[in-house]
Parts: C-alpha cells; structure tokens; sequence
C-alpha cells in the first residue's frame, strides 16, 4: 500500500505532464476510443479546449515544489505532451504554454516537449514543431485501404493529405525527421502486420509501432460490430508466409517479444526500470501487485476541464484532483486512499493470480471497476502461467541471442 510520502515524492520527480489542450477533432475515425461510435464514455466529449490559465496554474503549482525540494547540480528530464483531440487545432494554446515555460525559472529540469497528431494540419505548424525539437508521433494506419477508418468529418480518408504533408515533412527537415519522428499504428481488419511495417519501411525507413484496438469500454451494443474490426496483432503476424522473419526483424517491437522481455524482467530479479524504481521497490513493498502504475510515477495528465489523472488513458470520472480558476486541488492523502481502494478491490484475486508478481493489467482499464464486485479479465490459472512460462522458455532455446538483446537493448518503460 502506498501513502502520501510516495504521491509527493512521485510529483517531486515527475518526468512528464500531459495537457489535453482540446477536445476538438478534424477527423470522425469509426473506432476511436475517445469517441462514442463504439465506446461507451464517463465524460461526454463537448469540444472545449483547455484555458492557458489552467495549464499556467499547473505549471506554477510543480515548478514550486521543486523549488522547494531542489537538489543542486541536478538536472533531471522533463517532457511537457500535448494530447487531444487533435492537438494542432488549438496551436495557440501549445505556443502560449511553451513561452510561458521558457521564460520561467526551469533551474533542475531539461524540458522536452512531444506531441502525437493525426498529421492533417502538419503542412501549417511544420516549422515550429522543427524549432522547438519537439518529439512527434504520427499516427497512420498504413496505405490508403489501412487508413480508410481514419476519415474527415465529410467521411473522405484522409491519407492523401496525411501522407503529403509527413513527406513534405521528410523533405523540408530530413534530419528532423530521422531523428525525432515516429509513427503509431492501430491494427484492425482492413490491415496487417506485415504490409504495415513494408509500407513505413519502403516509404519512410520507420519502424511504426503497431498496437491493438482497446477492448475497454465498448458500448454493449456495439460489441458484435467492434469484434468485427478488432484484429489481434500475433494472430496478424501468424498470417504471415514470413512470421518467423518478421518476429526476428522486430522483436522488441512485437507482442511475443515485449512479454519475454517482461518475464525477464520480473523473474530474473536482477533488472530493474532505473535507480529510482529500485528504491521504490523497497518503499512500496507491501503494495498489492497488479500492472498500476502509482500515481505520477510516469506522468501527470490534465483534461479540457481542469481534471488532474494520473494517465490519458484512464476515464475522466476517476479523476483524483482538479485545476481550477484560481487554485489547485490536490490532496496527495486523497490520491493515495484512492489508488489503495481501487487496487484492494482486485487484492483477493491478485493473491490466488499465477502472474501477480508481473502483472500488466491497470485496473483502472478494468470496466467492472466502478461495480460492487470487480473482476480482472487477466486472471491467471497456474496451468495457464506453466504453459505460458514453457513457451518462454523454449523461445528462449531457439532463439537465444534474445536474452542479450533484451538485456542490452530494450527500454523498461511500461
């Protein structure tokens, strides 16, 4: 269990806040998890952008306290994120929040800034992104057949703009885009692996990252239509006359090899994240073990309205703070009992779980969590753990050059 101590120490290292500058989009994509075309939503969307005196109060509110728990000659990392909506659609808002940052006492923090865009209004802020060396993810599905979910609000696909201004991008900054630009893939039924990570290959010599549809929150009445499109990444990737060179290709990109190298990390006992969650581990020993993230211990995210989360992911009802007009809210005691009650909901389960010791599973993204009675779809038989542990282990013995390159490549960033 966690208490206060650990929320104030997580707020003092923060390494990442996240603004949802607008709830505006210029797409309608059929399955995005923010929209109400499949699932079913706490906060309904209501095209708000978020007010520059929110994000300033923010800002004022953690440049304090590390003020006040500096620690000379340290200059710790920290990446400000933009998130949406489509983000570029309230432009004015990101500029205003960068100048207010640089022109603040920073004393003890390397800002870095990152956003993740649809790409549509690319060719009209290009050049700023460049100058400010922000880290950018575009997300693109793929070909044009790939992206025909992502569509404008007249239901034309959107990829030939898209793909216009990433290679106008490419040109007009090509170490920029070497450097600093990613792409982000949601796999589904009108794509699949292989020609997804050929097309970035050929296009853009980019590796994309490719990532299932989420299976949290679905309308109950859209279920039958969502299971339609959802495609599995393996299962894509088995499809493949070249799964065996694809899964040696990408290894730490794919599912097969991000769950070894997670096994490793929990069973070895020798592999940790950072100094930092070597420490941890020993604070918060006693903490029920589940794939949650403790608050702030990644990052800090704040809604259009004010709502302090510990993630964008997590539903905005579950909010453990606020930014309001003048103040903020934040009771780290508060955080603490609320992580702890969420958690002890799933303890029962957790304890009879085969896998509970490396547990991926944020029970914030369990739909029964706001029941009486809360249950994990992740549970974990030890017949399935034994299975699933002799299938590590004979990847392992075929493949055993994978252990090196995880432990000398992979970043434990879950």
């Amino acid at each position: 269990m966690i208490d206060e101590s650990i929320i104030k120490y997580n707020l003092i290292n923060l390494k990442n806040i996240v603004f949802e500058v607008t709830e505006k989009c210029n797409l309608n994509c059929k399955y995005c998890a923010l929209s109400e075309q499949l699932y079913q939503k706490h906060d309904v969307r209501k095209s708000r952008d978020l007010p520059f005196k929110k994000a300033q109060l923010m800002i004022d509110y953690l440049l304090n306290l590390w003020k006040e728990n500096y620690i000379p000659d340290t200059n710790l990392q920290f990446t400000i994120g933009f998130y949406g909506g489509e983000p570029l659609l309230n432009m004015s808002l990101i500029k205003k929040i960068i100048d207010y940052v640089e022109q603040s006492d920073t004393t003890g923090r390397q800002i870095f800034y990152n956003i993740t865009t649809n790409g549509m209004l690319l060719d009209n802020y290009m050049d700023f992104l460049v100058e400010k060396k922000f880290y950018l993810t575009v997300s693109l599905d793929g070909d044009e057949k790939a992206q025909s979910y992502r569509v404008d609000r007249s239901g034309k696909n959107s990829y030939n703009k898209v793909i216009q201004n990433v290679k106008l991008l490419q040109q007009k900054h090509p170490e920029y885009f070497k450097e600093r630009v990613n792409f982000l893939s949601l796999l589904h039924n009108r794509n699949d692996v292989e020609p997804t990570l050929q097309f970035f290959k050929k296009y853009f010599n980019k590796i994309t990252k490719i990532t299932s549809l989420s299976s949290s929150g679905i309308s109950e009445n859209k279920k039958e239509e969502f299971w339609k499109i959802f495609q599995n990444v393996s299962q894509s990737i088995m499809k493949s006359p070249c799964c065996e060179a694809i899964e040696n290709q990408y290894f730490l990109r794919l599912p097969k090899g991000y769950l070894l190298a997670q096994f490793l990390y929990h069973t070895s006992g020798n592999i940790y994240y950072n100094y930092n969650h070597l420490i941890m581990n020993k604070i918060v020993r006693d903490e029920i073990s589940t794939g949650t993230c403790i608050p702030f211990s990644k990052k800090l995210f704040v809604a259009v309205d004010g709502k302090i989360l510990p993630c964008e992911r997590i539903e905005h009802d579950l909010e453990v703070g606020y930014v309001h007009d003048d103040f903020i809210e934040l009771d780290y005691n508060f955080v603490a009992k609320h992580h702890n009650y969420y958690l002890s909901k799933f303890a029962g389960q957790c304890e009879g779980c085969a896998t509970n010791m490396f547990c991926i599973e944020c029970v914030y993204r369990i739909d029964s969590i706001r029941n009486k009675y809360s249950h994990c779809p992740n549970f974990c038989t030890s017949q399935i753990y034994n299975k699933d542990k002799e299938a590590h282990f004979a990847n392992l013995r075929q493949h055993p050059h994978y252990y090196e390159k995880i432990l000398n490549e992979i970043s434990f960033t879950m």
